[in-house]
């Protein structure tokens, strides 16, 4: 008998950032970045294909993309928005002095345009162990920012869905899991493999509490008044 429950909130499909490819374009049999910039002829596409892709600093890309997945599932949106289609729209809301790592871009985004005729909005806040208990427990998963340095010395802050949790015996909570979209924390990111990951509440508590400076936080879905 397990000494344990594991509760999944989401089905969305599992997204890896190291699967994700720069949005291009191709005119004149040349290949150009989505600001217009030559890259290479299209003649030697395989050969510099690998260019494309930024397996690094899109955890919010494939994240949003995964907390889209949630909204799709539960029937919130009607259509499905992929990493590519995000990131392009992420684009068009983005002010000037503003990056994929703000959350209130995030925010704009989904607010006035993903959500736009829905019943509910997206919210963040600072990241707090109690304020992700009690949104996993009304039964949702939720984008949550973890500082890794610990783990992998070169990073800092990084992007997860988390998609559930696991209770003892007692029903008391006892970690989180993660669709992590660079694999799993706990090997340092040695194992790829991030779907629905697992890692302890000890462990979870230190990576939410990032530097002051630089705090973690947590985007959540909340119905309108």
């Amino acid at each position: 008998m397990s000494s344990f429950t594991d509760h999944h909130l989401t089905k969305t499909e599992y997204l890896s950032q190291r699967d994700n490819i720069n949005p291009y374009f191709i005119e004149d049999e040349k290949v150009f970045d989505k600001k217009g910039k030559y890259l290479f002829d299209l003649v030697d596409f395989e050969k510099y294909e690998h260019l494309l892709y930024d397996r690094v600093t899109k955890c919010f890309i494939s994240t949003g993309s995964m907390f889209c997945g949630f909204l799709h599932e539960r029937g919130i949106i009607k259509t499905i928005v992929d990493e590519v289609a995000y990131e392009l729209a992420l684009d068009k809301v983005m002010k000037k002095g503003e990056t994929r790592f703000h959350w209130e871009v995030h925010k704009r985004l989904f607010n006035n345009v993903i959500l736009k005729d829905s019943d509910f909005t997206f919210e963040y806040e600072k990241a707090t162990l109690s304020a992700i208990q009690k949104i996993m427990k009304k039964g949702d998963p939720l984008m949550i920012s973890l500082f890794i340095k610990p783990w992998y010395p070169s990073g800092k802050g990084h992007l997860t869905l988390g998609s559930g949790y696991r209770e003892d015996l007692n029903e008391k909570f006892i970690g989180v899991n993660l669709k992590d979209p660079f694999g799993k924390l706990l090997t340092n990111y040695r194992d790829h493999d991030g779907d629905n990951s697992f890692v302890p509440i000890a462990d979870f508590k230190k990576a939410i509490n990032g530097p002051s400076k630089s705090p973690c936080h947590i985007g959540f879905l909340q119905e309108k008044k």
